[in-house]
């Protein structure tokens, strides 16, 4: 009976586990335009370089440069619980910085694939 008892809490715990693991969903530019057309809840992560984010930026992106020194500080104090879409110029960099955030309990990942390239040779808008 206690063999039984554990293997369920074992199985249990497996599943609780599993259910709560994050994962990274790739998204296009297209789908992301659409995200926060309907929800103004999302965060969009910015991982580029100042000078890039200065030369043009989604609106009210957050700008972190994933290569400088303190990224994995700044990361660390958003909120783990909010809705991100992160992105940089094509899709290296925001890689480095879903991993990290993945990895770091971060619970709703949106990685935009075609990066700040797609987004701007879509047409839309842009802020500098």
């Amino acid at each position: 009976m206690t063999t039984k008892y554990f293997i369920t809490l074992l199985l249990l715990l497996s599943f609780t586990v599993l259910a709560q693991a994050q994962k990274v969903i790739p998204v296009t530019s297209n789908e992301v335009s659409n995200l926060l057309a309907k929800d103004k809840t999302w965060i969009v992560l910015d991982v580029r370089t100042p000078d890039e984010f200065k030369e043009g930026h989604i609106k009210n992106a957050i700008n972190i440069d994933i290569n400088s020194d303190d990224a994995n500080k700044k990361i660390d104090k958003l909120n783990k619980n909010a809705k991100y879409i992160v992105h940089c110029r094509s899709n290296h960099r925001s890689g480095i910085a879903v991993a990290y955030m993945n990895k770091h309990g971060f619970k709703t990942i949106y990685q935009m694939m075609d990066g700040f390239s797609g987004w701007s040779s879509g047409n839309k808008p842009i802020e500098k």
